[in-house]
């Protein structure tokens, strides 16, 4: 079981599973730490997986402040030095994997290696869009709203994983986790933040091997944000050490509609990568 933190004045809801070298997972937008569910089993087999709700979601503190992914990076950074761990691999996804980007590259010394999933570095017009209609629909019926959840789904699971049993009940599952993890507050800035973003000056200071993962059919996040953004491939263009890897048949939530291909590259690379403290 999870126990809470005290990390940068707040107290984190975190849980350790496994052992071998630290991997810190950052979870994305509405989902804390049940993002990495299907994930962590299957990692934690290898490495000591550290899952925690950031500031603001979940069973940890939310205080009535600004928040912004820099905000978060400055939490994850905390998170590790209240573990008493110097460096460590980091495995961010959606949210979490933009909040990785600035991790790394504010926090070089910190990080072994990273794994940036379905994340971008800016916003075009077409994805912001998504996060107002986000925006929107919190507004008119909470965090808990069935619209919310259904959009989500299709942005988010695959065509194929969406027409199985399992996938067809994930839509009940975002809804109640979107509706127990979230403040309608957070959840409204964390969607500001994103469309607001541009972190394409932090991707070039990111010295640590990196690898950018990410489904074919990404609707959320899809490798080419248009003229105006800086997508999963301009990322990875970009990197000073980066390597790609593209999950077929998975759409933005490669965790979960590619679980065990999105594990397999993705263990592969921190082993690659070896050598945390």
């Amino acid at each position: 079981m999870g126990e809470l933190i005290e990390v940068r004045g707040v107290k984190l809801w975190h849980e350790i599973s496994g052992s071998g070298e630290p991997v810190l997972q950052i979870h994305g937008a509405g989902f804390g730490h049940f993002n990495f569910a299907p994930a962590t089993p299957i990692l934690s087999r290898d490495f000591r997986c550290i899952d925690y709700d950031q500031r603001g979601y979940g069973q940890s503190d939310k205080p009535e402040q600004d928040y912004d992914l820099e905000v978060w990076a400055d939490d994850a950074v905390g998170m590790l030095d209240a573990l008493g761990i110097e460096h460590a691999h980091i495995h961010g996804t959606s949210m979490g994997g933009m909040v990785a980007i600035l991790l790394a590259g504010k926090y070089p010394e910190r990080v072994q290696s990273v794994v940036i999933n379905c994340a971008a570095a800016k916003l075009g017009y077409s994805g912001q869009l998504i996060f107002h209609n986000w925006i929107d629909l919190i507004a008119m019926d909470g965090c808990g709203s069935r619209t919310l959840a259904e959009l989500i789904a299709w942005q988010a699971l695959s065509k194929r994983y969406v027409e199985t049993e399992e996938g067809r009940a994930g839509v009940d599952t975002i809804q109640q986790i979107l509706r127990d993890s979230n403040e309608a507050r957070v959840m409204t800035q964390a969607c500001e933040a994103m469309i607001g973003m541009d972190l394409r000056e932090w991707v070039p200071k990111i010295t640590s091997p990196a690898l950018v993962v990410g489904g074919d059919e990404d609707v959320m996040t899809p490798w080419d944000q248009g003229p105006a953004g800086a997508g999963q491939q301009w990322i990875a263009d970009h990197l000073p050490d980066g390597e790609v890897a593209v999950i077929k048949g998975s759409n933005h939530s490669t965790i979960f509609d590619g679980a065990e291909a999105h594990c397999r590259v993705v263990a592969d690379f921190f082993r690659r990568h070896a050598g945390a403290g």
